[in-house]
């Protein structure tokens, strides 16, 4: 048995919790147009209705997907299954490679409230970190949702107001379709707020402005979360100066950089370094110290 095999094989004996599930980005294109992103909204609509699952966040982009849910292991590597049957099928009905019979994920569990709050505030910035677009603002994920008013906008037709043979045409599945699921028709796409349990988001950000200082200022456990499904994730200069500054506000008692010893600057580096990712040419501006010099302090073993 492989690794991929034995990694399944763990996660369906996980019991009943709440858990990140992440798709394998690095191997294939999962969207190549919309019509390919709303066929997999709509596959992680109907997992509620055919496994012992609900969705509390997600999250599709071109080459992956993420998923808050909750439910037991054996459940979510059902999930998985299917929405992986579901995007291989699109693929080829399109006319594109089809995915790779070793197409993996990820499955961490969520094992409390602040946990859960860095892995909402990770599926939403997950389509800011790749575009030009606010957490909150992206078609393709539930982020539009929590605390936005926007949704009730959307143009949209009950499911119970539609044929059988168009809501099955339209969503791609036999499965039945509760009458109150909204569609918005010109995308072909079920809307989360049909099938989006939101009350999980509303007890760990019982506030708006709680949700937004998280998500703008939460770096440490942005990295926590990427750290656990194995992603890789970059700062801009301006985050990375957010970063320093907060900690050494936490750490320095707000003493400026220049306030720090040249030494205190190089261990500082090396820390938030391995800690955040942050690059050389980033922790020098930052810490007002010429690259070069910091690189090479860097490489050494005094400050690894």
């Amino acid at each position: 048995m492989d690794e991929r095999m034995k990694r399944r094989a763990m996660y369906r004996t996980w019991k009943k919790g709440y858990y990140h599930l992440c798709t394998d980005g690095k191997t294939t294109i999962l969207c190549h147009d919309d019509a390919e992103y709303a066929n997999l909204v709509n596959a992680i609509a109907v997992l509620p209705l055919k496994f012992p699952v609900r969705i509390h966040a997600y999250e599709v982009m071109r080459t992956h997907m993420h998923l808050l849910l909750s439910g037991n292991g054996a459940a979510c590597v059902d999930a998985f299954d299917y929405l992986k049957c579901r995007a291989a099928r699109r693929l080829r009905k399109d006319g594109h490679p089809s995915l790779p019979r070793n197409y993996d994920f990820r499955l961490i569990n969520v094992e409390d409230e602040d946990q859960m709050r860095r892995n909402f505030v990770y599926v939403a910035r997950n389509a800011f970190e790749v575009q030009e677009v606010v957490p909150g603002g992206y078609l393709w994920g539930s982020s539009l949702l929590f605390y936005s008013m926007v949704p009730i906008l959307f143009e949209s037709i009950r499911a119970g107001d539609l044929s059988l043979h168009k809501l099955r045409e339209t969503l791609e599945t036999r499965i039945p379709i509760p009458k109150d699921y909204l569609i918005h028709m010109p995308s072909g796409m079920v809307l989360p707020q049909s099938f989006v349990d939101t009350k999980v988001f509303y007890k760990v950000f019982p506030t708006a402005r709680q949700y937004h200082t998280a998500l703008v200022k939460d770096f440490e456990g942005y990295m926590m979360v990427a750290d656990q499904l194995g992603e890789t994730v970059s700062f801009t200069q301006e985050e990375a100066d957010m970063i320093i500054d907060q900690v050494l506000t936490s750490d320095y008692q707000g003493v400026k950089p220049d306030n720090l010893t040249i030494d205190e600057r190089f261990r500082l580096a090396s820390a938030l370094q391995k800690k955040y990712r942050l690059n050389v040419n980033q922790l020098a501006a930052g810490l007002l110290l010429p690259a070069n010099i910091l690189a090479q302090a860097l490489r050494s073993k005094q400050y690894r």
